[in-house]
């Protein structure tokens, strides 16, 4: 190898052009990402009983409490089952929630690991957003036995529909996650607003009512990117109805800003990662 091909990176020590290390580089991080999702998914109920249980008993317990409390004493009225409305929405807003939560400090969090190793930093984030994600799917057969139960019948849609709004509430958390794991470390008081912020979210999607009874507020509910998400996952569940454009348009377009935003925004501030923790 000569010194200009070093120079220019155009060549590894094996003389292989960027068509065989980029690929290798690829398949690298991927592997990383793995371990890193593997290692969360092992230390987050370790030492405990009911172990990986808790990933779905802790959203039904939530939905549990909000079904007497809602259904029961504040008597919401809709035109099925107030299950079918609150449980197909509840399980995809608890990824998203979390995910969220648990990215802010993750940076943070493993200062020493940035410090001594070098290794694509956005890893980091986007294995808390696969670690809750591997916890939405366990609880999918939870919503189905809940559907079952209600006198619904999953179809074929759901193999189409559970995929594709998997993927775009996937592209909408990588965004968000880069966006919110990156300013924290400069502003550790991001995490606190984050939290506040995620409770006043949940009110304002439809989780716990559906989008139909918002009445004259539901065009303003809709600037919500995580509005038309949800409604579509619970349509989806409850009427196995697949989500057109028009119904996901502002999720869609959200997603596609908020990873642009999300890439240019981690891009700039990791450089300064290791000295700011």
């Amino acid at each position: 190898m000569t010194a200009q091909d070093s120079a220019t990176g155009s060549f590894d020590a094996r003389g292989r052009g960027w068509s065989a290390i980029i690929p290798q580089r690829f398949f690298r991080t991927w592997e990383l990402l793995y371990l890193m999702t593997a290692r969360e998914l092992k230390l987050r109920y370790q030492d405990t009983i009911l172990g990986f249980v808790w990933s779905v008993l802790k959203p039904l317990m939530l939905g549990a409490v909000l079904y007497f409390a809602l259904s029961r004493f504040a008597r919401i009225h809709s035109d099925i089952p107030y299950q079918l409305v609150l449980l197909p929405a509840l399980f995809p807003w608890a990824w998203y929630q979390t995910s969220v939560l648990m990215s802010a400090p993750v940076i943070t969090h493993n200062g020493n690991l940035i410090k001594k190793v070098h290794f694509p930093r956005y890893v980091l984030p986007f294995a808390t957003v696969a670690n809750n994600m591997v916890h939405f799917v366990m609880t999918l057969p939870i919503i189905t036995v809940i559907i079952l139960v209600s006198g619904r019948h999953p179809s074929a849609t759901w193999l189409i529909g559970i995929p594709l709004l998997t993927l775009v509430e996937l592209v909408l958390l990588l965004g968000t996650v880069l966006i919110v794991s990156s300013i924290d470390v400069y502003f550790r008081d991001l995490e606190h607003l984050v939290e506040v912020f995620l409770n006043l979210l949940f009110y304002m999607t439809p989780i716990i009512y559906p989008l139909s009874q918002t009445g004259r507020y539901k065009h303003m509910l809709m600037l919500n990117p995580l509005a038309s998400l949800i409604e579509s996952w619970r349509n989806l569940f409850v009427y196995n109805r697949l989500p057109t454009l028009v119904d996901l348009w502002p999720s869609l377009a959200f997603a596609a800003v908020s990873v642009l935003l999300g890439m240019f925004v981690f891009g700039r501030l990791e450089r300064g990662f290791a000295d700011a923790l």
